[in-house]
């Protein structure tokens, strides 16, 4: 058996892990900011991809559907747009898709529930009660959006925070 060794990439992303997580709870604006900056970006560049590659696969394969190809790559540059170029809209967007998503998310795992007693009881009824948080998290979020800001920098701040620690664990 090879004695692990210390390995100094896992320190750094760690320290700098630490770090932003750090500096996103000091400056919570600026984190929000930054965060909107990024999803601008990865929206616009992912639709730009998604345009290249319906047109790709269009060329190999005449017959192809690429309609929701398309429909997606189109979703994602205008929103990459707003994102970058209309903050107040895009966390407005972005508090709004977080809600959607809460919601969606909380009846999907409610209808599977049925199938999670399989897994046994206890497990089936964490997931119902997780479902129905997220639903109610979701609701709150359409009509109290200025929590959503807060909770996207919080979420981004302990993701920050507990990556770092890990990565700096890890490294040792």
């Amino acid at each position: 058996m090879q004695a692990r060794r210390f390995d100094i990439f896992s320190l750094i992303i760690g320290i700098f892990s630490l770090f932003v997580g750090y500096e996103i709870i000091s400056h919570p604006v600026s984190g929000l900011i930054t965060i909107m900056l990024l999803l601008g970006m990865f929206s616009l560049i992912r639709g730009i991809y998604q345009c290249w590659l319906a047109f790709r696969v269009h060329q190999l394969m005449m017959n192809s559907r690429i309609g929701w190809l398309v429909f997606s790559a189109i979703v994602d540059i205008l929103l990459g747009i707003i994102f970058l170029f209309n903050l107040p809209l895009g966390l407005t967007t972005m508090i709004y898709m977080l809600a959607f998503w809460f919601i969606i998310d909380g009846i999907a795992e409610l209808s599977l529930a049925p199938i999670y007693r399989w897994f046994g009881k206890s497990y089936h009824w964490v997931i119902i009660i997780l479902a129905v948080i997220s639903i109610i998290a979701g609701i709150i979020l359409l009509f109290r959006p200025m929590i959503g800001g807060v909770l996207i920098v919080t979420m981004a701040a302990i993701y920050f925070l507990m990556s770092g620690i890990l990565e700096i664990v890890e490294a040792f």
